[in-house]
C-alpha cells in the first residue's frame, strides 16, 4: 500500500497455460478483459460462503463487488489492466484431440493488474485481496478454464514442493476465517470438506494435486483425455442432453481443473465444487471422477 489518497496492490503474473479468452473480436483474436477477470473472482469467492438465503447471498455479493438487483452501487474496488493484452494466435483447446484452435494468448506471456480504492475503503481491498490469492490458488480463466486453460502462476506464488502449496492455500483459508470447515494434508486430497454441502450453489469441496510433469502441456493432454475418458454418462459436465440422462442440456462441471509450477514441476490441480443435489453425490458421479483423478495422476 502506498500513502495516496488511493491503496493499491499490484499483480503480476504469468501465463503457464494458453489464455482463449474471448474479446471485441472473438474469431479474430483473444483479449485479457478486466470484466472476465472480476466474474472470476465473484465466483470463486461464492465457493467459500455458506449462505442458505439466495437474496442474503446476494446482497453480500452486491456490498462486496458492486450490482443492480438489491444494492445497486458500483464497487469501491477498481481493478487496472496495466498493458492492453491481445493475439491472433490459435492454439488447441482440446489436445488429445486434433483441429480444434481458436485465438489465444500464448502461454509464457505476463500480465499485470492493479487494484485500487480510495484510503478509506483499505480493509475492503485487503478482504479483496484474500480473496485474489485464494482465486490464484486454484483458478484459469476464458474458454476450457475448467480443463486447464487460462492458468496463471503469481510472480509471489514461488512453491517448491506440493507441501508448500499446501500450505499457502490452508494459510489464505484461515486468514479468510473459513478453514474450520475443512481438513488438510500435504499431498493427494489437500483440502477435504468435513460436512456434507447444505447450500443450493456450488461451494468448495476439495483440492486434489496430482502427479509433476515437466511441461504443463502434458498435463493439458491428461486433463483432455480424462475428459473424454472418465465422463461417459456426462457426469462431469456436459453440453447435449443423453436421451438416458437426467442432468440438463448444459451441466457445469463440478471440476476445477488447472495447472502451477512447483519446483521444478508443473503439477495438476482439481478442485472440487459442490451443491446440496444429487447430481453431485450419485455413485455414477463419484466413480467417474475417481477414475479422472486417477489418469491425471493423482493417488487416491
Amino acid at each position: 500500500m502506498n500513502h495516496s489518497a488511493i491503496c493499491k496492490r499490484s499483480y503480476d503474473m504469468e501465463l503457464i497455460t494458453p489464455l482463449a479468452m474471448h474479446g471485441a473480436n472473438p474469431k479474430q483474436q483473444a483479449e485479457f478483459r478486466i470484466a472476465s477477470w472480476r466474474g472470476v473472482l465473484r465466483y470463486w469467492w461464492r465457493t467459500l460462503q455458506e449462505e442458505n438465503n439466495n437474496e442474503t447471498l446476494l446482497k453480500k455479493e452486491e456490498t462486496l463487488f458492486g450490482g443492480t438487483m438489491i444494492n445497486k452501487q458500483k464497487s469501491p474496488v477498481a481493478f487496472v489492466l496495466e498493458k492492453k493484452m491481445v493475439s491472433a494466435k490459435k492454439e488447441n483447446v482440446l489436445p488429445h484431440k486434433q483441429g480444434t484452435a481458436v485465438p489465444a494468448i500464448p502461454s509464457g506471456c505476463s500480465v499485470t493488474i492493479t487494484m485500487q480504492a480510495r484510503n478509506r475503503h483499505e480493509q475492503l481491498v485487503h478482504t479483496y485481496d484474500l480473496y485474489v490469492q485464494y482465486m490464484l490458488h486454484l483458478a484459469g480463466m476464458g474458454q476450457r478454464a475448467r480443463r486447464g486453460f487460462g492458468a496463471m502462476q503469481w510472480a509471489e506464488h514461488q512453491w517448491e514442493s506440493v507441501a508448500q502449496f499446501s500450505h499457502s492455500l490452508q494459510q489464505i483459508l484461515q486468514q479468510l476465517r473459513v478453514s474450520d470447515a475443512f481438513t488438510f494434508s500435504h499431498e493427494g486430497c489437500v483440502v477435504k470438506r468435513k460436512r456434507d454441502v447444505k447450500t443450493s450453489y456450488p461451494v468448495l469441496s476439495a483440492v486434489w494435486v496430482g502427479k509433476g510433469e515437466k511441461s504443463p502441456q502434458s498435463i493439458l493432454v491428461k486433463f483432455g483425455k480424462a475428459s473424454h475418458e472418465a465422463n461417459g454418462r456426462g457426469d462431469l459436465g456436459c453440453v447435449s442432453r443423453k436421451k438416458w440422462a437426467s442432468f440438463p442440456k448444459k451441466w457445469a462441471s463440478p471440476l476445477w481443473c488447472t495447472v502451477r509450477k512447483m519446483g521444478d514441476l508443473y503439477y495438476p490441480i482439481i478442485t472440487e465444487v459442490k451443491a446440496n443435489d444429487e447430481r453431485y453425490t450419485n455413485k455414477n458421479y463419484e466413480r467417474q471422477r475417481d477414475e479422472f483423478l486417477k489418469i491425471v495422476g493423482v493417488k487416491l
